[in-house]
């Protein structure tokens, strides 16, 4: 039971990709639904992995993976139809794009164990969550955007700050863990 179990968060995961792919080609009175449809699948995952003990680090990729998609998706959609500025992307994604450049350096580096370790943090879930409410923000109250941009960025930039620190410690206490085995 607890296979099939193991499951459900993976199929949530892959159902926010297909959201992401849906996303360009729905009708705007549909946007919002899609963005909580995704909002809801991206905690349910999460739920579901701990409550019934089946989270993976594959599964945790997968859900990242799903989160990414759909907002840069989403936000280039936004920035195509002209409610969003491209320019502001790099901003309310800094925390994902710090995570990225962590695991291309790991990858080169051979120090994907420093990398793959890394818990989620609260900044991170903050900045998702922040991420989310920019985008109901963008379809539901346009009015509001600068101030939702704003505190999305801050969020963002936060988790990125507190991600490459937690980068920078792992990679620090792998190097002395090599240097005392030397």
């Amino acid at each position: 039971m607890k296979r099939y179990l193991a499951l459900i968060p993976n199929i949530l995961s892959m159902l926010r990709l297909g959201l992401a792919c849906l996303f360009p080609f729905c009708p705007e009175e549909l946007w919002v639904w899609l963005i909580l449809g995704s909002g809801a699948s991206d905690f349910l995952d999460g739920w579901c992995a701990r409550r019934w003990k089946v989270a993976s680090w594959q599964g945790g990729l997968l859900d990242a993976v799903a989160d990414k998609m759909f907002m840069l998706v989403a936000l280039t959609t936004f920035a195509m139809t002209g409610r969003f500025a491209v320019w502001w992307i790099p901003a309310v994604i800094a925390r994902d794009l710090t995570v990225a450049i962590a695991a291309g350096y790991a990858a080169l580096n051979h120090s994907w164990d420093s990398f793959r370790n890394m818990e989620a943090r609260w900044s991170g879930k903050l900045a998702t969550a922040g991420q989310f409410i920019l985008l109901l923000t963008v379809v539901l109250f346009p009015g509001a955007i600068p101030v939702a941009l704003l505190a999305t960025i801050l969020c963002s930039v936060f988790a990125a700050r507190d991600y490459g620190r937690l980068f920078y410690q792992a990679l620090r206490q792998r190097k002395s863990r090599v240097e005392t085995r030397l």
